[in-house]
């Protein structure tokens, strides 16, 4: 059998069989973002609170809605709560407030030139909740090395505008983390 074309997005057979995902990446619309300091660490929180998400992916007035796929987090030192949240919102409304330390979104299609219409940040503030869905909250055992990685299936979707807030905390000690990556791509 022949080896299919790189330019099966107009091949509606192949691009089922191959996933959005992928045709995305060759559209050069999937990014991936992780620190680009590689071992930098970033710290969760000691108690839940809606305004101060771990991280937060935002668009303000974008051309593209936006599909978080998955994403994984690399636990590094023990918190002293022994239980880890992690908990996923999404909003309608642009929930960035204000601080934070951002991180450019790297396109996974070289040379693509395409630039993110979203924005990513690690310890923001966030304005308070308009519309929230707390769509999921996990626990995990605190162990130095562990990894957290839910497949969302490319199933964690906000429009034009909105928030995707992703918490984390642990009791008396926040968590700390190396961001293995946010699978994120923008859908035609």
């Amino acid at each position: 059998m022949p080896e299919s074309s790189l330019n099966y997005v107009s091949e509606p057979h192949s691009f089922l069989e191959r996933a959005k995902a992928y045709g995305s990446c060759v559209g050069g619309r999937r990014y991936s973002v992780a620190h680009q300091t590689p071992g930098t660490t970033i710290t969760g929180q000691t108690s839940f609170a809606a305004t101060t998400p771990t991280f937060l992916i935002n668009q303000a007035s974008a051309a593209h809605r936006l599909v978080l796929s998955n994403f994984a987090l690399c636990q590094i030192g023990t918190p002293a709560g022994g239980t880890i949240h992690i908990a996923v919102a999404i909003d309608s409304t642009d929930r960035y407030s204000s601080g934070g330390t951002a991180i450019t979104p790297q396109a996974t299609a070289m040379p693509s030139a395409v630039s993110a219409g979203f924005g990513f940040r690690f310890n923001p503030t966030a304005s308070a909740p308009s519309s929230a869905r707390y769509l999921y909250e996990w626990t995990q055992p605190a162990w130095a090395g562990s990894i957290f990685n839910p497949d969302l299936h490319d199933g964690l979707l906000i429009g034009l505008t909105g928030s995707i807030l992703i918490y984390t905390w642990a009791a008396a000690t926040a968590p700390t983390w190396i961001i293995g990556g946010f699978d994120v791509m923008e859908d035609e």
